[in-house]
């Protein structure tokens, strides 16, 4: 009867989960985490609660999910039983704090934990795609400028020279010979572009070039050492909440490794997951590799040998963010003159193979005269 009063039906709420995930900002689901943990430390039930969030949440997705948590709770789920049904809303990190939550008795605790969470990668999130976002703008921006020259300009100054007779230096002659190009095949280029990132996405989903590409990454010349500290902060971070959450090593592992998202890294993991299973320090196999800094490496041993793990591992996360950010602020300042520079040398070739035959033809009159 729930269900029908807000007029949802059963298989509309649980399609939330394919077909609405990315219409729900994680600010509005961040918001709700946190009013959920104030009702349920204020002693309120779960069903009241996630009622009153279902009346106050703007969020037309968000509202529906909640409202399908909610009336399976009423008939007999649990928390995380009903949350399981939404993956794209909620993630498998999420459903195991909240189960961890379950069993201990401390919901309001680790709801407050996970909005934080969220809050930080989201954080990391931004503070990553910042410093790539400055380049892709500028090499869309130098593609459209380049483009409108050979596309529109350069026929127009060819044509010229060709009524003259004017004869093209070498610079000129390429110029024209890519303007020609372009505007004859564009339609090969667009295709070409197109069937190389359909076919990139495709391949990486191939695991063993999906661990050629993540090691690729790694060593980038520029944005190698930030992908390799942002994959490591956040599986630092997810692995240090879990913990703290009362989850076992092996399952936080499992969890933390989806999290970094990085076939280099779940090598490693791996690796760690070994040494818990045969009684040996997680830290043991953190001395060989060169993806984890040395610092949060013995900060890890520090923390297994004091029995403060959780401790450790969380201000190894802060440390590695703070390390993410400083080095996104040295890399802005770095590129944007450089991405600047590049920019105004194709411009400028373009500009000078235009007029080099006009400046060949005044030479000649001068010459001549």
């Amino acid at each position: 009867m729930a269900g029908r009063g807000n007029g949802i039906s059963l298989k509309q709420l649980k399609n939330i989960s394919v077909f609405g995930a990315k219409k729900v900002a994680l600010g509005d689901l961040v918001v709700f985490i946190r009013q959920f943990s104030t009702l349920i430390s204020a002693g309120i039930s779960i069903i009241k609660c996630l009622s009153a969030l279902e009346k106050q949440t703007e969020n037309v997705v968000l509202k529906k999910a909640v409202a399908g948590i909610r009336i399976d709770i009423e008939n007999g789920a649990s928390l995380s039983e009903a949350m399981e049904k939404y993956p794209a809303l909620f993630s498998e990190f999420f459903i195991a704090l909240i189960k961890a939550a379950e069993a201990a008795g401390i919901l309001d605790k680790v709801l407050l934990r996970l909005a934080d969470h969220l809050e930080k990668q989201d954080n990391l999130r931004r503070t990553v795609r910042n410093a790539f976002s400055y380049p892709v703008v500028v090499g869309v921006l130098s593609i459209l400028v380049v483009g409108f020259l050979v596309i529109v300009i350069v026929p127009v100054f060819s044509d010229i020279y060709r009524r003259l007779g004017v004869t093209l230096p070498l610079p000129t002659l390429i110029l024209v010979a890519i303007s020609d190009f372009v505007k004859g095949f564009w339609w090969v280029i667009l295709i070409a572009a197109a069937a190389g990132i359909v076919g990139l996405k495709q391949a990486v989903k191939n695991t063993i070039v999906r661990k050629m590409w993540d090691n690729v990454k790694l060593k980038m010349p520029v944005f190698g050492r930030l992908i390799r500290l942002s994959s490591t902060a956040r599986f630092i971070r997810t692995f240090g909440d879990m913990i703290s959450s009362g989850i076992i090593i092996q399952e936080s592992l499992k969890v933390a490794d989806k999290v970094a998202d990085n076939k280099a890294v779940s090598e490693i993991v791996e690796e760690m997951s070994n040494n818990v299973q045969s009684g040996k320090l997680i830290s043991v196999a953190l001395k060989d590799q060169n993806i984890f800094p040395p610092s949060t490496v013995q900060m890890i041993a520090s923390g297994e040998e004091s029995g403060a793990l959780d401790y450790m591992l969380e201000k190894s996360a802060d440390a590695l963010e703070r390390d993410v950010d400083d080095i996104v602020k040295r890399l802005v300042v770095k590129i944007e003159p450089i991405m600047t520079f590049f920019m105004a040398i194709l411009v400028g070739f373009i500009a000078i193979a235009l007029y080099l035959p006009i400046f060949d033809v005044i030479t000649q009159m001068t010459a001549a005269g």
